[in-house]
């Protein structure tokens, strides 16, 4: 192809993809046109920098009409990022974005600004060996073998990898690695005071990079944003995202220890603040606790600590704590009670899941115990010396008995168990009556939850308790 006819391709995409200048004049005449054109126009941007636009408005036949314009930037990143003369993966990049942005999900959108920030840097690796190799026998075999491409009838074809992590699976192959040199290379840089080994057992090898070039020491092993050389990741990743105490924030990198011999290709890359665990193909869809945490105690006891460290620093508040949310995630559902001060007067969860509560007792002062949609199977037994409180609701959990020592709460006003699948209700209960020195005004109860024979005992055991 003639380079007049490049040029002619790319104004074509250009056109079809609606490219704009993305300053801020051209912005504003862009968007006022959509906006003429009856559509309405969000930005989908990253930090200060424009992505593209998402225009979408009602037809005559009331359906949804969306467009997706694509910046000049990042038009041009993708063009820099097609390793071939005639620019023919170009359009295959243009189309994962738009796809992405089309889809009104949040993750969608999440992912689309990812593929732009994180992927497009990476992109020109996997095709360049794409490019290279996908003519050959070996690419078109390894493709039949995998799952994640069981969907891909033509490996040759470009446009029947839907992601780039599907691209990165059909390649991996390719790539030249030597993974005995990974481990002396590691000590290098630990040597060197440019990162850290904190663990190392029988099994798995942590690492924290301090430094860019202690990270990209992976770049042939894994499709991590963060490990391809020169291009700035890290540094966004570690400078930009600070820990509670204002301090960079640090990349984990868990490896098996078998990935050093070459059998295993097992290695995780974590990133607190972004919220992110990612497997070496980048999927996001990882079980650290299956894959790691059940079988190594001494990675589960420093990440607990890394972890409850942060969480105890941060100054957001619990509702908002990311550093708890992977506590929880990890299966550290009962560090939750550990950020509270002991004369907490409120403890206060929804909708995370905590199965489990630990020892109560050291809320001496609580007098109201909200825990609701927590998937909660149980009550401690501790929960009877918290002489001070006056309401417990526990809706929308898993709940199938009730401790006796609730029977000591004499000060409990309200309870709200509807939602909880209750079999068994201890006698005791009926302390909390008015006619046997309580305090209870009123239970909140779904005869359907607990069966008319649990419901009638309640009526029986609490008389002068208003049950409904």
């Amino acid at each position: 192809m003639k380079n007049i006819d490049v040029t002619e391709r790319l104004v074509f995409l250009a056109e079809q993809f609606d490219v704009f200048e993305d300053d801020k004049e051209d912005l504003e005449t862009k968007t006022n046109e959509l906006t003429k054109l009856g559509y309405d126009v969000s930005i989908v941007g990253h930090g200060d920098n424009i992505i593209a636009l998402v225009s979408s408005k009602i037809n005559e036949k009331k359906r949804i009409l969306k467009k997706v314009s694509v910046s000049s930037e990042i038009f041009g990143q993708m063009i820099d990022a097609d390793p071939t003369k005639n620019k023919i993966y170009l359009q295959w990049m243009l189309n994962i974005l738009t796809r992405l942005l089309k889809d009104s999900s949040e993750i969608s959108r999440f992912t689309a600004i990812r593929f732009v920030t994180e992927d497009l840097p990476q992109s020109n690796i996997y095709l360049t060996l794409f490019e290279e190799n996908k003519r050959k026998k070996k690419l078109k075999e390894l493709s039949f073998k995998t799952h994640s491409l069981k969907d891909v009838k033509d490996p040759t074809d470009i446009n029947q990898y839907k992601t780039l992590a599907q691209l990165f699976d059909v390649v991996d192959s390719f790539i030249e690695r030597e993974p005995s040199a990974v481990e002396r290379t590691m000590k290098k840089y630990v040597d060197a005071g440019e990162a850290l080994i904190p663990v190392k057992d029988r099994l798995f090898t942590l690492f924290i990079p301090k430094t860019t070039e202690a990270n990209v020491i992976f770049n042939n092993f894994a499709s991590w944003c963060t490990a391809v050389k020169g291009n700035g990741m890290f540094k966004s990743y570690t400078q930009n995202n600070k820990k509670p105490n204002g301090k960079d924030s640090d990349i984990y990198i868990i490896i098996n220890n078998d990935f050093f011999s070459g059998e295993s290709d097992e290695i995780y890359q974590i990133h607190f603040e972004t919220n992110q665990i990612k497997d070496r193909r980048n999927s996001s869809n990882v079980s650290l606790f299956e894959n790691v945490l059940v079988k190594s105690e001494s990675i589960t006891n420093f990440l607990y600590d890394e972890l409850i460290e942060m969480a105890k620093d941060y100054s957001k508040g619990v509702d908002s704590n990311k550093y708890l949310d992977a506590l929880i995630s990890f299966g550290f559902s009962e560090s939750l009670f550990d950020l509270y001060d002991e004369n907490v007067p409120s403890i206060k969860i929804q909708k995370r899941e905590v199965p489990k509560l630990p020892d109560l007792s050291r809320f001496k002062m609580l007098d109201q115990l909200i825990i609701t949609n927590a998937k909660l199977t149980e009550l401690p037994k501790s929960i009877g010396l918290l002489d001070n409180l006056e309401l417990l609701a526990l809706t929308g959990n898993h709940l199938k008995s009730l401790p006796r020592e609730i029977g000591s709460l004499k000060k409990l006003v309200f309870i709200n168990l509807i939602g909880n699948p209750i079999v068994d209700i201890p006698t005791e209960i009926s302390y909390l009556d008015k006619s046997n020195g309580g305090s209870l005004h009123r239970l909140g109860v779904n005869e359907k939850d607990i069966g008319s024979e649990n419901y009638q005992k309640l009526k029986r055991l609490l008389p002068e308790t208003l049950i409904d």
